[in-house]
């Protein structure tokens, strides 16, 4: 049989003999059965042998007052204290700390020589009692024994040692019931590929259908990059700004995880997750000196400014960073105010109790040093509970083994389905299609492919590798939530009015004009994550990385594209074999010799006329009054241009358009 079931069975013995007898237990018998059941982790028994010593009042307070000061003489070490029972004497007076033998008898203790004596007595006397004098105003019971126990009531969060002043921050409104949630995993170590990969999902929790509700990092991660750690920090709480960001450490959020975690709206944890420690590493050598201070002076710097923004102790997150910073848990006197502060700030300006500390005491101060909370060259890691108490962490949820986020979505009500972002091997085929260098390749091959199919009669290849380049540009970028569906008929419209200027409409006019324009508009739109409801304008720092990459890739493409097209147009015919991949020129049939009076003879070169038969390039034009046959250096010209005569074969003129 195990302890546990020894100290309940004995306990109800115990209880069973005495209601046999007919007589009323006495303190003592009643106090004994608290202990026993507290030894066992009996909560009922421990409850119900409490409420009858509390019922007792004043001559209780007396006994537990007599009772502790006779254990805190024999009380010299932190082992003692758990052996001696004087937690669960001090734990009894807290309760009842509104009678006078109650709150001397914990007085008294505030100054013993062992720390967690003086601890508990101090916790003891913040409390709320349960019960008070006849006559004495009632109080408010907690809602839980322990340090971690909070509640908000107004602008105040209320907890046994007293109260904190509530956090005032401004968060994305989450509606009660949630339709639209995100998950994006970050489990694995913290590097710029990270970053990379997580902006790019962030795009899709603000562009793809409606934008997200709520957006819940999975996290299990010891860290990594401070840069990208950085980047990350920045990218949620600017970029992703409008969204609500739940961070949740399943496991582990340490290091440049904790980083993350601090600047999402709101942090929740696992039984078993761990937060905390970012002190800055180097992969070989040592950090010291100044070099140390240049990095850690900009993580204390991003994690007070995440702390500010959403309602964490500014001082309990530096201390993440720099071991050098030592964080203690002070209190008001008068309006029991609780403040967690830096030792280097408020050395010499509280009350510091004999055990707690060796820094400077201030007898005056109206404001008392409970505890020393981070001590220096210690740097913290707190377990899910801690994580509450120091207010980081809003609560601890249940992760089922086969729905890890059952427990989470329950929580935040989600009702809709959850979209999860992982990287699957379709995700991160995306992702390339997306990179800058590919974009840029594909957009060269496809306007060198479509002014190739320009230059050679039908339709052929060239079209088809001009249509599938555009096609992956426009469609990766859909995939993605970066191209909105106006964009894309925006797009196919520019298209369809080249081709009408093309190959319906002779020369080059308005309609063509028209095409360049719209599908100009729609690749610049492309390149700026919107929702369907916004104009395409840059409008975040995230916004602008995107629209800036991908402006540079394309203006490479078309700048290749130019230069490539210019170079087969003089070289490629030339080549012996490449020569065979191109049509040869179109060759002029010869015309007959003109006679020796034929009027042509008098046409000189310089003369203006005009297109009778379009030259394609063969045509006629007409020449001061004079028919003659013509053949167009360059372009084609289309009847009723203005030509201007370059050189005349006798037999024919050599003519180009004339500039405006």
């Amino acid at each position: 049989m195990s302890f546990g079931r020894v100290g309940r069975v004995a306990a109800a013995a115990a209880m069973l003999a005495t209601i046999a007898a007919g007589a009323e237990p006495t303190l003592d018998d009643l106090y004994g059965q608290a202990r026993r059941a507290s030894q066992a982790e009996d909560d009922a028994a421990y409850e119900a042998a409490a409420g009858r010593i509390l019922a007792r009042g004043e001559s209780a307070a007396a006994f537990l007052a007599a009772k502790v000061r006779a254990q805190a003489e024999r009380v010299g070490t932190a082992e003692e204290f758990q052996s001696s029972g004087i937690q669960v004497t001090i734990a009894l007076l807290g309760r009842m700390n509104a009678y006078p033998d109650a709150r001397a008898a914990l007085g008294n203790l505030r100054g013993h020589p062992v720390e967690p004596v003086a601890r508990w007595a101090r916790y003891a006397l913040a409390r709320e009692p349960q019960t008070r004098p006849a006559g004495a105003p009632a109080g408010t019971r907690p809602s839980a024994a322990g340090p971690a126990s909070r509640r908000v009531v107004g602008d105040r969060i209320i907890t046994p040692e007293g109260w904190f002043a509530r956090p005032k921050v401004s968060r994305p409104a989450l509606p009660e019931e949630v339709s639209r949630a995100f998950v994006i995993p970050l489990r694995e170590q913290i590097t710029d590929k990270t970053f990379d990969a997580l902006a790019r999902k962030a795009v899709r929790c603000k562009t793809k259908g409606e934008k997200a509700e709520l957006l819940i990092i999975d996290m299990d991660t010891w860290g990594g990059a401070v840069g990208a750690s950085l980047d990350i920090a920045r990218l949620l709480k600017a970029d992703l700004k409008d969204v609500y960001t739940v961070c949740f450490a399943r496991t582990r959020a340490v290091s440049g995880g904790a980083l993350v975690a601090v600047a999402c709206d709101e942090i929740v944890m696992a039984s078993v997750g761990k937060l905390g420690d970012c002190a800055p590493l180097l992969s070989y050598g040592k950090l010291e000196g100044v070099e140390r201070e240049k990095i850690e002076t900009v993580l204390r710097a991003e994690f007070a400014e995440s702390a500010e923004q959403n309602g964490f102790s500014i001082p309990l997150a530096k201390s993440l960073v720099s071991a050098d910073l030592e964080v203690w848990l002070i209190r008001n006197d008068v309006t029991r105010e609780l403040r967690y502060v830096l030792k280097s700030e408020w050395q010499g300006r509280v009350r510091v109790p004999a055990g707690v500390t060796d820094a400077v005491s201030e007898r005056g101060s109206d404001w008392e040093l409970l505890r020393v909370v981070v001590r220096e060259d210690k740097l913290p890691t707190w377990r899910s509970r801690e994580a509450v108490e120091y207010g980081f962490a809003s609560g601890i949820v249940e992760v089922p083994p086969d729905d890890p986020l059952a427990g989470l979505l329950e929580r935040f009500n989600v009702t809709g389905d959850v979209t999860v972002l992982s990287d699957t091997w379709s995700e991160t085929m995306v992702e390339w299609l997306n990179s800058s260098g590919l974009t840029g390749l594909l957009f060269f091959l496809g306007l060198l492919a479509f002014v190739i199919e320009l230059r050679t009669p039908g339709i052929g290849l060239p079209l088809v590798v001009a249509v599938v380049c555009f096609a992956v540009v426009v469609g990766s970028r859909y995939l993605t939530g970066l191209a909105q569906w106006w964009e894309i008929a925006l797009f196919v419209l520019g298209l369809i009015l080249l081709a009408v200027e093309v190959f319906v409409i002779p020369g080059f006019g308005v309609t063509g004009i028209a095409g360049i324009i719209c599908c100009a508009i729609a690749l610049l739109a492309m390149l700026v994550p919107n929702a369907p409801d916004k104009l395409p304008l840059p409008r975040t720092e995230l916004d602008w990385t995107l629209f800036t990459h991908g402006l540079f890739a394309m203006i490479a493409g078309l700048t290749g594209a130019v230069i490539a097209a210019a170079v087969l147009a003089r070289y490629l015919p030339k080549v012996p074999v490449a020569g065979r991949l191109v049509l040869a020129p179109p060759v002029v049939a010869k015309a007959s010799p003109a006679t020796e009076d034929a009027e042509i003879h008098g046409v000189r070169s310089g003369q203006v006329g005009k297109v009778v038969q379009t030259c394609r390039p063969v045509g006629k034009v007409q020449v001061g009054g004079i028919l003659c046959d013509a053949v167009a250096d360059g372009a084609f010209l289309p009847a009723g241009r203005t030509v201007v005569v370059l050189r005349n074969e006798g037999n024919r003129l050599v003519v180009e358009a004339k500039g405006e």
